[in-house]
């Protein structure tokens, strides 16, 4: 579909990625319903070299990935296109723990079937024993032979404090793209449209009734913002004025392998710790699954969860992403504790002696979020408060901090609200 100076539809909604697909299917249900769904990047299927796990096509000039400029000068990579950040990411796809929903406005059993569809949908399960890297192997191995916490079930799927085996939306070594698993059966009332981005919503009064895109207006009953904290952010700031975001401050420790190294996808195991923090051992150098980006070692990353970082998405445009240094003397302290186990002799045959090295400065997920959260700035139906016809159903609404990435909680919600909707 080719959007005409002026196009109408009963639901736009606003941002193709992960949760615009899940928008889409859920609203596109009601036949009665015409849904148009809008994205600034291609309307097409992600191809198959893009979705490998073994890959993160995120490299300046990546066709699926949007580089948005950051205050700091911080780099700041979102999935561009149909899918959005499902195409690009690393496959992670761990919920959070049971306690981190206890501020969302619906019952945790209702919630938690709602990350069972979503999981079922996006093909999600943990790496097997059989699947394990080389440093995730030698990680669980340590970890089990030093009695240290680790869950002897998952919570019924949630995550939990200690060691937890990554769960992958994935099949056969790529990843399940939020557009494969939720719009691949297209639907007569459902039109996909790329190409297009809407910069800025259309209001009479307090009511929103479109959008000004790059190739027109679009007039809508109902406008759906699933642009992502930073796209839908923007959008709304616009109406409301600045609004608060939040990221997950990381420092990384790096080290040399001994030995070659094997890393089926960028995360098997992480840690979850008492404090908030979670510690990612990456499988391989950035460089094997980045192009362009220089050989450093392997890494451990050391985040910062439950604190996060508190900027400001101006009204003007400009995002600021927050200071990352006030969590740095906990960073710092964990950095050395996990230095100390690479030392032991549970790692001599992996880690290169002296090769272990600590950035100066953390960086950030790519994981923003909380710009329009629930409650304050919008209803369990994701309706912003005070306006009429505007919804939002992405990471922009989490109301507080995730002890897990975010990309399953943000499918989670989505599907939530556009059942409220």
């Amino acid at each position: 579909m080719v959007v005409p100076a002026v196009a109408t539809a009963d639901v736009v909604i606003v941002g193709a990625g992960s949760a615009g697909c899940v928008v889409a299917e859920r609203l596109s249900r009601d036949p009665a319903r015409r849904i148009l769904l809008l994205d600034a990047g291609p309307a097409t299927a992600a191809p198959a070299s893009e979705t490998r796990l073994t890959r993160l096509p995120i490299h300046p000039g990546a066709p699926r990935a949007r580089r948005y400029p950051e205050v700091r000068g911080r780099d700041v990579v979102r999935g561009f296109g149909l899918g959005g950040s499902s195409v690009i990411n690393g496959g992670y796809f761990l919920r959070g723990h049971r306690d981190d929903y206890v501020s969302w406005p619906w019952p945790i059993e209702q919630i938690a079937a709602q990350f069972d569809a979503v999981e079922q949908a996006m093909s999600v399960s943990a790496f097997r024993d059989d699947e394990l890297g080389t440093f995730a192997r030698a990680v669980e191995a340590h970890w089990d032979g030093a009695g240290l916490a680790r869950p002897l079930s998952d919570d019924g799927g949630f995550a939990a404090f200690g060691l937890n085996r990554v769960r992958s939306n994935r099949r056969d070594g790529h990843r399940v793209t939020a557009a494969e698993a939720f719009l691949s059966a297209p639907r007569p009332n459902l039109d996909v449209v790329g190409d297009t981005e809407v910069i800025a919503l259309v209001s009479k009064g307090s009511r929103i009734t479109g959008g000004e895109t790059s190739r027109g207006r679009i007039d809508a009953d109902t406008v759906v913002l699933t642009a992502g904290a930073l796209g839908s952010g923007r959008l709304a700031a616009r109406l409301l004025g600045d609004r608060p975001i939040h990221e997950h401050a990381e420092l990384l420790l790096r080290f040399t392998p001994r030995i070659p190294v094997e890393a089926p996808a960028l995360l098997q195991t992480v840690a979850h710790t008492r404090d908030g923090l979670e510690l990612r051992f990456y499988g391989d150098d950035f460089a094997s699954f980045i192009d362009g980006v220089p050989r450093s070692g392997l890494a451990v990353g050391v985040t910062e969860m439950v604190a996060g970082t508190n900027g400001t998405l101006y009204r003007d445009g400009r995002v600021d992403l927050g200071d990352d240094s006030r969590e740095m003397s906990e960073l710092v302290l964990w950095a050395r504790i996990v230095a100390s186990m690479l030392k032991g002799p549970g790692f001599a045959d992996l880690v290169e002696p002296g090769s272990l090295r600590r950035d100066t400065k953390p960086g950030l997920s790519s994981h923003a979020w909380g710009t329009l959260p629930l409650g304050e700035t919008v209803g369990p139906d994701g309706a912003v408060h005070g306006f009429d016809g505007l919804h939002v159903a992405d990471g922009s609404v989490l109301p507080t901090p995730l002890r897990s990435g975010p990309h399953a909680s943000v499918m989670a919600v989505a599907g939530l609200i556009a059942e409220a909707i």
